[in-house]
């Protein structure tokens, strides 16, 4: 009987480009601009500098461009730093059942190793799928269990679907791709202790998967061999990770290629952590309909699932006055509180300055937290608020579908919108119009090579 590596390695080798439906095509494109927006606007911070100065003091082949920067690099190079680029704002996309960032583990390998290769846009777009029913499928064979043992489930599910999305622009057989998936299981890591401080690691665990998935592809290309039981198997990334009888083997394959996954990865309105959208929409939805300021508010709580606790709501008082900007994007508090004062939470509500901002914070200081059962979790990210007024007023609301999920959409336009937003921070208005033609017309692209030239300031 074929391993579930060999049965994901079958359908990675199989896969044309004529073979996906036209939506998830369009679904994939639009989330390939999504994410080299959110690179774009994360590559001149402090990390994503450091980053750059360390792979670029590495030297080697130049084979792949930096975002931004425009150095060419060997592939997992490139890849280690268009990968951190795209996950350090907490601004990409998420497939909600797996509780995983898709785009950040599979776009930057897809780019970098079709520059590298020459491949066209038809290849990058079917190799990128293949990565999105991947990174999707393992996680969801154990929602939330990977967050449950304090494990970080993107960097380690993204190991794989970086490597079948670098190993199937390599050409690689299903055999080798099986090596492939054996070799990332090595390679797969991420640890959620970046929550006690706000530290910057989970920043680079996007980038670290995806540029060993890279390299595990190129290792199997060369006849390395890795174990074909290394997702299911009693050593395996599931059993070691989750436990022994807490996943379901079987999810990583049902019904792969007639049910698409890539469709189900939800777009992020808001740069911060998404297990908050839902509650932070709620405020907005409850200010909009009663006309009140955030000074008319004597107190508040968020309305939770259990499971997203550990990461958004405690140490309650942690997160009240966070004390990193990284931090503030896993405080649903101070999330909550920066949409009530201002009316939104953009990128510039999380930086040093916006820490200090005293309305935010006295508003954050009276807002705790309650847990409710919500069976909808972790399909949905849902949550809610319940506010008190000065004037005795009590205001609730709950929102079970987070906004940007495929049932509760962002629109194509929304997502460009956001994609020129955050571009914008890196390239001209004429650079960011031909990023979006390209992006539109990628099935027509001779190389992605001109796609990768597209993300670097003329």
């Amino acid at each position: 009987m074929a391993t579930q590596a060999q049965r994901l390695a079958e359908f990675a080798e199989r896969l044309k480009y004529e073979d996906i439906p036209a939506d998830v095509v369009a679904r994939a494109k639009l989330h390939i601009l999504d994410i080299l927006g959110i690179g774009l606007a994360a590559s001149d911070l402090e990390y994503a500098r450091l980053i750059t100065e360390t792979v670029r003091s590495w030297g080697g082949h130049p084979q792949s461009t930096v975002m931004r920067y425009g150095d060419k690099l060997p592939m997992p190079s490139a890849v280690l730093a268009n990968g951190s680029f795209t996950h350090g704002l907490d601004f990409d996309d998420t497939h909600a059942e797996s509780i995983t960032h898709a785009s950040t583990c599979i776009v930057p390998p897809a780019i970098a190793v079709g520059e590298a290769l020459g491949a066209d846009g038809k290849a990058m777009l079917t190799a990128s799928v293949i990565g999105y029913e991947v990174i999707a499928r393992i996680g969801a064979a154990a929602p939330g269990g990977f967050h449950h043992h304090g494990y970080h489930a993107t960097p380690i599910c993204g190991a794989f679907a970086a490597g079948l999305t670098a190993g199937k622009l390599m050409g690689l057989t299903a055999d080798a791709l099986t090596h492939t998936l054996g070799v990332c299981g090595s390679q797969a890591s991420g640890l959620q202790a970046f929550l006690d401080d706000g530290s910057w690691t989970k920043r680079l665990h996007p980038g670290w998967a995806a540029h060993g998935g890279v390299i595990a592809a190129q290792l199997a290309s060369r006849g390395f061999q890795g174990p074909a039981t290394v997702l299911e198997g009693r050593f395996g990334v599931l059993a070691t990770h989750v436990g022994p009888d807490a996943f379901d083997a079987e999810r990583l394959s049902r019904k792969l290629g007639e049910e698409w996954e890539t469709t189900r990865v939800a777009f992020k309105p808001y740069p911060v952590c998404h297990f908050s959208h839902a509650s932070m929409d709620s405020a907005l939805i409850l200010q909009r309909e009663h006309a009140f300021t955030a000074d008319d508010v004597a107190s508040g709580e968020v309305l939770v699932p259990e499971g997203i606790v550990p990461v958004v709501c405690e140490p309650l008082e942690d997160k009240q006055t966070p004390a990193a900007t990284y931090g503030a994007l896993f405080s649903l508090p101070f999330c909550v509180a920066t949409n009530l004062v201002h009316g939104h939470a953009r990128l510039d509500n999380f930086t040093e300055e916006a820490l200090q901002d005293e309305a935010v914070l006295a508003l954050a200081g009276k807002i705790g937290y309650e847990v409710e059962p919500m069976p909808e979790f972790p399909t949905y990210f849902c949550g809610g608020v319940r506010l008190e007024l000065k004037n005795g007023s009590r205001l609730e609301h709950r929102e079970m579908i987070n906004r940007g999920h495929p049932d509760n959409p962002m629109e194509a336009a929304d997502v460009e919108a956001k994609f020129r937003d955050n571009a914008r921070r890196a390239l001209s208005d004429a650079r960011i119009d031909a990023v979006i033609e390209a992006v539109d017309r990628l099935e027509e692209l001779p190389n992605v090579a001109k796609l990768a030239a597209l993300c670097v300031p003329e």
